[in-house]
């Protein structure tokens, strides 16, 4: 975020919600409302939810879901994400209620069914580049397939421990974690493949191999044009399996054409009303989320300058 007279460049902050709330349930331990209604995923949410305001302010935000129906990916891979184990009911309850929460705040959702949040939030970035170029993006998620939408006005935010520290990656940092630029996850991930999405990429060939070969070539499609340049044991490898190459980049690839409904004056966020989300906080028993709110003033959504140690955030661009 940069001022320009007195105008302040937008701060769209994009919530993978789906997994965010997988985070809280498995970081915390069990709580439950005076009702015995599991609460631990919408604790932990809406405690990054807190954070993240505090840390970004954003001038915009949207929150987006997967849903229970199968996607396009499924479709392609009959395998896909099959080995994953069934959410528990005291996880799947929580769901509704951090919808129910998000109603509350006046924060919007979005969510498209036959396609991941992955997928919703590719859309969303995509179109605010066409839309809204000046817009800083911040992506809050636990899933490393985002790492592909990063760009030098597109920020990966991940978090690392519990729910409150999360680590930060712009186009260096993705390259130092995968040894690959953003714009060559997708082809990173058809040759290493993803244990966690149950696909096998390219057996044999493993991150560093991957990253030795994308340095040179760029592309997997452009290492199948110089196939025959490539040393043997790894050049049989590609031909081998170079169908599994290929949709295992088609699954690892996120849509940014998904039919949602992207404008940015309707992600735009004035603040959260504490008179509003009071009740819902009582109702679950979150006592601790109303204690720290009770201190402070309504939550701000981009009206002031962020602090100092908040520009050094969104610093993180240049």
């Amino acid at each position: 975020m940069s001022s320009m007279g007195n105008t302040i460049e937008p701060v769209l902050v994009v919530i993978d919600g789906s997994a965010l709330i997988h985070r809280a349930y498995h970081a915390l331990p069990p709580f439950t409302a005076p009702d015995g209604t599991p609460t631990n995923a919408l604790y932990g949410f809406i405690t990054m939810l807190i954070s993240i305001i505090d840390t970004l302010k954003p001038s915009h935000m949207v929150v987006c879901m997967d849903t229970p129906k199968p996607t396009f990916r499924k479709e392609l891979l009959v395998t896909y994400q099959s080995q994953r184990p069934k959410a528990p009911d005291e996880l799947k309850v929580q769901f509704p209620l951090v919808k129910s929460f998000l109603e509350t705040a006046k924060i919007p959702v979005l969510l498209k069914e036959g396609f991941e949040a992955d997928d919703v939030i590719g859309t969303v970035v995509q179109k605010v580049r066409e839309s809204s170029p000046d817009t800083s993006l911040f992506i809050i998620t636990g899933d490393r397939d985002l790492l592909q939408l990063v760009d030098k006005k597109a920020l990966i935010m991940m978090p690392t421990m519990g729910v409150n520290n999360m680590s930060r990656f712009n186009s260096d940092g993705v390259k130092k974690k995968l040894g690959v630029y953003p714009h060559q996850v997708v082809d990173y991930k058809a040759l290493v493949g993803d244990s966690s999405d149950n696909y096998a990429g390219i057996p044999g060939i493993g991150p560093k191999t991957a990253s030795g070969l994308l340095e040179k070539y760029e592309t997997l499609e452009r290492m199948y044009e110089h196939i025959d340049e490539i040393p043997a044991r790894t050049k049989a490898l590609l031909v081998t399996h170079k169908e599994s190459a290929l949709l295992a980049k088609q699954l690892a690839t996120i849509k940014q054409d998904v039919e949602v409904d992207v404008n940015m004056s309707k992600l735009a966020c004035t603040g959260i009303s504490k008179d509003h989300i009071m009740p819902f906080l009582d109702t679950y028993g979150l006592q601790s989320i109303k204690k720290r709110l009770e201190i402070k003033a309504d939550m701000d959504f981009g009206k002031k300058e962020p602090s100092k140690k908040d520009k050094d955030q969104l610093s993180f661009f240049s």
